[in-house]
């Protein structure tokens, strides 16, 4: 097949991820795609759109695909498995953060050093535009609130840890929904009232 390269307008400046997909392969002058051609266009997206935007091999062959362009399928195939081998092999660990999502409750001096550990993560990965990272250090935090409110509804625990599994979810959907936030906001919480009665002892 051949491709259709001299039906498409090569873009000065690509708007969009794809746009600068069809761009790079249309430099290339390439009609058929290969680990080369995909390595080409994975660096053009991480220059212009930074490393955590870049996509699978397999997801930019599909786009080319779609455009006329032929597959070299075993060589993508096998460059898609390594890639996809790779980010899980390098992709930094959340330092502990899925350990502590468990079935077991915190206590709210825990749960605060849980909250701060996803805060110091997400302000690294946002300096570092790493999207991958934001992404499960967020399911992280959106896990840990589901946990939370579950154990607040678990019978078999007393009240009082019952009651700080829900104060516990509650933290946590307030820094998924405004993490910038979060800090002022638990300050204020602490001084209320209804806090102070409910936790009146805990020295968090």
């Amino acid at each position: 097949m051949e491709a259709r390269s001299s039906k498409r307008r090569i873009l000065r400046t690509a708007r969009t991820k794809r746009d600068l997909i069809l761009e790079t392969w249309n430099r290339l002058n390439c009609p058929d795609v290969g680990e080369r051609e995909l390595r080409a266009v994975q660096r053009a997206i991480s220059d212009q759109f930074g490393e955590g935007a870049v996509d699978s091999p397999a997801a930019i062959a599909r786009v080319l695909a779609d455009e006329g362009a032929e597959l070299r399928h075993p060589e993508v195939i096998e460059f898609d498995a390594r890639w996809r081998q790779m980010q899980i092999e390098t992709t930094p660990s959340v330092n502990g953060l899925e350990n502590l999502v468990s079935t077991k409750p915190l206590r709210l001096k825990q749960a605060e050093g849980f909250i701060k550990k996803l805060e110091k993560l997400r302000t690294r990965s946002e300096r570092a535009g790493d999207q991958r990272m934001s992404r499960r250090v967020r399911d992280s935090a959106i896990n840990a609130r589901d946990v939370a409110k579950s154990l607040s509804k678990n019978q078999s625990l007393a009240e009082p840890e019952r009651a700080e599994q829900a104060e516990f979810a509650e933290w946590l959907a307030v820094w998924i929904q405004t993490p910038n936030l979060f800090r002022d906001w638990l300050e204020l919480r602490r001084r209320s009232p209804d806090f102070r009665k409910k936790f009146l002892t805990e020295k968090s």
